[in-house]
């Protein structure tokens, strides 16, 4: 997977402000465990936190396999890590997913990750 440099994804102000905001929640040496769905807002988010803290974050995917496409999303977002050098680990639920999707599927996923 070619990748385009990663100065060319974040700007330098969007760099700042997200190493200003961890540093607040977190401090200096905080390690982020990033659960990334494989959409724009978590691969952005992803992106960004690398450029911040190569060396101090890690990334969950959980499938929910509630789709048919699901595995091939969770398998970008490992694919892209590998790239990226992040360590990365994909997270299925034990039992399907029953009753309100959204509300369980969201349970599912805090208690995984």
């Amino acid at each position: 997977m070619q990748l385009n440099p990663l100065s060319e994804l974040v700007s330098d102000l969007a760099l700042a402000a997200f190493t200003r905001s961890v540093q607040k929640l977190a401090g200096d040496d905080a390690r982020l465990l990033l659960a990334v769905s494989g959409g724009p807002d978590s691969v952005a988010m992803l992106l960004l936190a690398h450029a911040a803290m190569p060396e101090r974050i890690s990334a969950a995917t959980v499938d929910h396999q509630l789709r048919p496409e699901a595995a091939a999303e969770a398998d970008f977002v490992a694919d892209l890590c590998k790239a990226l050098n992040i360590p990365h680990i994909i997270l299925r639920p034990s039992e399907p997913i029953t009753g309100n999707l959204q509300s369980e599927a969201r349970a599912v996923r805090y208690a995984l990750l």
